[in-house]
């Protein structure tokens, strides 16, 4: 029997637990790291979105190696490995160079892990193995406990702990990732598009785009977010409690949301996506009561997940097997990495402690919304 053929949901689950814990605690305190060590606001944009480029260069590579040898496992392993010693390279870090190197090091190694992950968890549940969905949510959900733990830990010993944390999970994965099931079927040879012609095909670009404007909308939340809300008064732990809220909402609508895709498609929730962005980063723009900061936090769900949810659907349907990772971490590329790592870069040079740069991301969300109908159709003609 195959190593990983038996509970694939589970092994799954693990696997993606181990990996956004470490996604999770980077989130919401990789900035606070970085300030530890007497970055400025400025300085960190420019290593996150650096990091961010980094990205670029590195996970379509990963897709590519992916698909060549058919063996997922072997580069999810790899990555987490390659993760989890450039963290540990952050322990003895000082001085903007070296920080830029271990965070662009940790970015470049870590960037394989989702988007492989997502090809390999979409194949298995095309074969019926297990529920795209609610295996994703469990990713979900140990990063919403990795922020609200990161929270309590940051609080109580400090900032320091975050370089151990990331190892420790990355770690796991890495040992987690030799029990990953492998797809049954084999791929469809010739029906395939490769990296470049992926870049010319309507439905992929459309998908590109929506997903750049509205996951790259999120740059100012990644960037600033926890900056200025400790700079407006609030505590570490009610920083990481409101990450983990934006996040309980992303799990129900994994959990509870498969009818609710369905029946809306890719264009539908794009749309709604698109809307709840523009209401969002508006209010986060505006105040930071923590009455209100409650209220939109619970639509990360619509602005993350319903966005992260049409693009699979997309990618599922009108790409072919063989390409799937490859798919896979050009659309993380592309359409997150890029457009989050420029807006991160700019956001931090023109932060200036007001709610600006999140009125910014609101604009992002007003522009994706004239894609839908596009999507409709590449929907409609790909049934």
């Amino acid at each position: 029997m195959h190593p990983g053929g038996r509970y694939p949901g589970l092994r799954v689950a693990a696997f993606l637990a181990a990996i956004f814990i470490p996604a999770g605690i980077t989130t919401a305190f990789l900035p606070l790291w970085l300030a530890d060590r007497g970055l400025s606001a400025a300085g960190i944009g420019q290593v996150l979105g650096i990091s961010t480029f980094g990205r670029l260069l590195a996970t379509p590579g990963w897709g590519r190696l992916a698909d060549r040898f058919g063996g997922r496992r072997a580069v999810l392993a790899a990555a987490a490995a390659l993760a989890m010693l450039a963290s540990l390279a952050f322990l003895p870090a000082q001085g903007f160079a070296v920080l830029l190197l271990a965070t662009v090091a940790q970015g470049a190694s870590a960037s394989a892990l989702m988007p492989v992950a997502d090809a390999l968890t979409l194949a298995l549940a095309r074969e019926g193995r297990l529920e795209y969905g609610r295996v994703r949510a469990v990713g979900s959900t140990a990063f919403m406990g990795a922020t609200a733990a990161g929270g309590w830990l940051v609080d109580r010993l400090g900032v320091r702990v975050l370089p151990l944390l990331l190892a420790a999970g990355y770690g796991a994965a890495a040992a987690l990732a030799r029990l990953l099931p492998e797809p049954q079927a084999a791929p469809h040879a010739g029906h395939g598009r490769g990296g470049t012609r992926l870049l010319a095909y309507r439905p992929f670009l459309l998908t590109l785009a929506a997903s750049a404007l509205i996951q790259g909308g999120h740059a100012a939340y990644y960037g600033l977010a926890s900056l200025h809300w400790r700079r407006h008064g609030l505590s570490d732990t009610m920083i990481g409690l409101l990450w983990a809220e934006g996040v309980v909402s992303e799990i129900a609508l994994f959990f509870w949301g498969r009818r609710l895709a369905e029946r809306l498609g890719p264009a539908g929730l794009t749309a709604l996506a698109a809307s709840a962005a523009m209401l969002r980063w508006t209010v986060t723009g505006l105040t930071t009561a923590l009455p209100a900061l409650l209220a939109v936090q619970v639509l990360h769900g619509a602005t993350y997940g319903m966005q992260h949810l049409s693009a699979m659907l997309m990618l599922s349907r009108t790409v072919a097997p063989e390409r799937a990772a490859t798919a896979q971490t050009l659309h993380a590329t592309l359409g997150s990495s890029v457009p989050t790592g420029l807006l991160i870069w700019a956001t931090g040079s023109l932060y200036d402690g007001s709610g600006a740069v999140f009125l910014a991301m609101a604009l992002l969300g007003a522009l994706a919304l004239p894609l839908v109908s596009g999507l409709h159709r590449a929907w409609v003609r790909h049934a």
